[in-house]
């Protein structure tokens, strides 16, 4: 009596050929031998990847994305090319001149750096590190208004001028001894409440102070900006905050206790030359943060607590004063990767991982700022740290391995988890170059790879869900971002193409039954409207053989004309145009155990197989690659469009062709077309023998 085998978890992805022995792991049996332009989803099953849209040509080769997320509904895509950029709009468009030519800005960097470039952004302004050039500042003031910075770490007003000293005789007291006093003033900025340098010291002698005989009165120019003044006066030959001032600019000391521990800050810029500028840069409990320069590869900078661009500090240090940080390890290994977790900054170098964190309280102080090492897997600084997945995401060094970095309660401290320990053959010969993480719909971390193909990890541990899937297109993928959109986040793409460097997007995960929104060609452009025969715009395809799907079926066999233009067959609404891409899914094989012990190694054969598919179109399965046939007939000849079944909710199909899959005959389902197709669960019934029948037991 055949027994039946289900499968409705897909979601752990693509899994090593390592792990085909161990049919006790969950991930084999969630998993498949092969997940090519699918993905898994956390609720169990697996989706077709939506194709990608065409937006423009990218200005220049060796373009970067770089996402500017003012909010969870506001985003722009940036393009770095050399020494300039450009702004996407959600929408697809470009800012424009008046004369609607798009728009392109300054920008300091060569396109040879672009790669190595980190930034970090708060509300409308992006800062940005590289160890060849000194701090930068983005500011957008409008779309159409992007100026760039560079930033002192000077307080932005200036310091008060000479001071006046007048000593004033109020009642002679019969006191003739004399001393000397020595004082000092700073303005504090009315917009941004900065404290300025102190200004030139000025001493006085006169008869010893008394708030009855004698008074000192200080006076000064007024400073443009300021909204007050504070003054200090020296005691031990430290100066000592006694009181504020007004715009008036005078102040009387009538024998005010000068407070030591309440003294002037002392400005400076640690990033003044060429090998001090930082390779890092990020945000932490209020604070602006650098770190890793060529002169100082393990030392750390934060910012005064709300003064980004002031590395002030006193003596003695105030718990608002700028920090700086040198890591003490028996290696110097540069900085690779920072990012803030929970009341500490998390961070690995080339050989280790730690924590800055306060040994005291919360917030991080310079009296209490303490490192802690936590594991020793070491970072590669190729790409920049992401979170996701309530921890830190890095890439190993070598480049080989991808691991999460989180706070595990049963060890009291940081663990690094591998990520890629179960498909390691995902990243053989060759490394990551760009990611980012799409949390919606279905929290995907997108990783194009350096050979040109692309990789993604579905991930969302809460759930227990994490399977890796790859993807490929006519063309090479070069690098990714995203921003935040609605419903799904938009995940950004530049592919290099036979035309070019391609600025693409990835369209919305189908789930609809309207077929108008089901988008499954890659760099394509649509049309909704009136129905017309003629489609244009596709300059970028110029000469290249294409598939169309229009009002619910698809048409092959059509070529692009050189001016762009495409003729359709029949006249048709709904018309979505591009490059078609191959969609496979191989699951493992389908082990039991029975009385007899587990089916593995035993001759087995499969009477029946039963997909439940959701909103999903004809797709071809079968045992052999070069044999699969349609499980509904997807063939349209060209010059006819055909109306195919929609699938909706919940839908079983059987696979009556796949019936005596026997031994290690995988099962292959496949989609050539530009229809959807979501799996939800798979159904087998075989017969095992209870003899290996390969001249076994």
């Amino acid at each position: 009596m055949p027994v039946c085998h289900i499968q409705n978890v897909l979601n752990g992805g693509e899994i090593t050929p390592l792990l085909r022995g161990r049919v006790d792991q969950p991930r084999y049996g969630t998993g498949a031998r092969e997940m090519r332009n699918f993905v898994p989803m956390p609720q169990g099953g697996v989706t077709r990847r939506p194709g990608t849209r065409f937006l423009g040509m990218a200005r220049d080769n060796a373009a970067r994305l770089i996402p500017f997320v003012f909010s969870a509904t506001q985003g722009r895509m940036l393009e770095f090319g050399d020494r300039s950029m450009r702004v996407w709009l959600p929408d697809g468009r470009l800012v424009a001149d008046e004369d609607g030519a798009p728009r392109v800005f300054e920008s300091p960097y060569a396109a040879a750096d672009l790669r190595s470039l980190r930034f970090a952004q708060s509300a409308d302004v992006l800062y940005f590190a590289h160890e060849g050039y000194a701090p930068r500042k983005l500011s957008r003031h409008a779309d159409d208004d992007w100026r760039w910075t560079t930033p002192t770490f000077m307080p932005g007003i200036a310091a008060p001028g000479a001071l006046t000293l007048q000593a004033i005789e109020k009642d002679y007291n019969g006191d003739d001894s004399t001393k000397q006093y020595t004082y000092a003033v700073t303005a504090v900025d009315k917009d941004t409440g900065q404290e300025s340098n102190i200004s030139p010291e000025a001493a006085i002698t006169a008869k010893a102070l008394n708030s009855v005989s004698l008074i000192i009165r200080i006076t000064w120019r007024p400073v443009p900006g300021a909204a007050y003044y504070r003054v200090y006066k020296k005691k031990y030959g430290m100066l000592g905050f006694i009181g504020k001032a007004n715009e008036d600019c005078t102040f009387d000391d009538e024998n005010i206790g000068a407070d030591t521990e309440d003294t002037p800050p002392e400005h400076k810029n640690p990033f003044e030359k060429e090998g001090d500028w930082p390779s890092r840069v990020f945000f932490h409990q209020q604070r602006l943060g650098w770190a890793s320069t060529v002169n100082r590869p393990i030392t750390i900078w934060l910012s005064r607590t709300g003064e980004f661009e002031s590395m002030a500090a006193s003596t003695p240090p105030k718990d608002d004063d700028a920090i700086e940080v040198t890591l003490a390890a028996t290696q110097a290994n540069r900085i690779a990767w920072l990012q803030p977790d929970r009341q500490s900054l998390i961070f690995g170098t080339e050989g280790s991982e730690w924590t800055l964190s306060a040994s005291e309280g919360v917030a991080l102080t310079p009296s209490n700022a303490g490192f802690e090492m936590q594991t020793s897997n070491g970072g590669d600084d190729a790409v920049a740290a992401i979170s996701a997945g309530g921890g830190v995401i890095y890439v190993q060094r070598g480049g080989r391995a991808v691991r999460q970095f989180a706070y595990n309660y049963g060890a009291d401290k940081y663990l690094g988890q591998d990520l890629t320990l179960l498909a390691r053959h995902m990243l053989r010969d060759t490394s990551i170059a760009a990611w980012a993480y799409q949390q919606e719909p279905h929290a995907v971390i997108w990783c194009v790879l350096s050979d040109g193909n692309l990789t993604g990890l579905t991930y969302m541990p809460e759930q227990e869900v994490m399977g890796w899937h790859r993807h490929d297109t006519d063309g090479r993928f070069r690098d990714v971002a995203v921003i935040p959109g609605v419903p799904d986040d938009q995940a950004w793409f530049l592919v290099q193409r036979h035309c070019g460097l391609c600025v693409e997007r990835l369209d919305a995960f189908f789930d609809s039954e309207e077929l108008s929104e089901a988008w499954f060609l890659d760099s394509a452009l649509n049309y909704q409207g009136a129905p017309v025969t003629r489609f244009s715009g596709l300059d970028h395809l110029a000469g290249r053989a294409v598939q169309v799907f229009a009002d619910g079926g698809t048409v092959d066999g059509l070529t692009v004309d050189a001016d762009g233009g495409l003729t359709l067959p029949r006249p048709a609404g709904s018309v979505h145009a591009g490059l078609p891409y191959v969609s496979r899914l191989i699951p493992n094989l389908p082990e039991i155990q029975t009385q007899q012990g587990s089916s593995m190694m035993r001759n087995r054969k499969i009477t029946a197989v039963r997909l439940r598919v959701y909103r999903s179109m004809s797709f071809m399965a079968g045992l052999d690659a070069d044999r699969l046939v349609p499980i509904v007939d997807r063939h349209i000849r060209a010059g006819a469009f055909q109306t195919r079944p929609f699938f909706s909710d919940g839908t079983d199909l059987a696979l009556d062709a796949c019936g005596g899959w026997a031994d290690e005959t995988p099962l292959i389902m496949e989609v050539r077309g530009a229809t959807p197709l979501t799996i939800l669960a798979l159904l087998t019934a075989l017969d095992v023998s209870p003899y290996s029948g390969k001249g076994g037991f």
